[in-house]
């Protein structure tokens, strides 16, 4: 829900006179991300399973490619911030990947 509303508040950006909405939408959209990056990749992976962790890691990136392609691609203006949402998916998860790498390895 939060989600959605975020976006909602990131589409005033087309607007002349609400522009200013979309500065907490996008902050909601990147707080959502976070979380959602973290509590994918935060999970145990059980038993040094460090296969499990790289595949999950590889669906937030193919996500994260799909959501910075597909605005480009479309080219619809009320698409664009799903852009930042992917490159800041990509970021977090690579973030997080790495933490639980090393927690994995040691």
């Amino acid at each position: 829900m939060t989600g959605l509303v975020s976006y909602g508040l990131t589409l005033t950006l087309i607007s002349d006179t609400f522009f200013w909405f979309a500065i907490p939408g996008m902050l909601g959209l990147l707080t959502v991300v976070m979380i959602a990056t973290q509590a994918v990749l935060g999970r145990a992976p059980g038993n040094d399973d460090l296969r499990g962790l790289l595949k999950r890691y590889a669906a937030i990136v193919l996500v994260s490619a799909v959501l910075v392609a597909v605005p480009l691609i479309v080219d619809v203006r009320f698409a664009y911030p799903l852009m930042g949402v992917g490159m800041m998916a990509f970021v977090v998860a690579g973030k997080v990947m790495l933490e639980q790498k090393r927690r994995v390895q040691a």
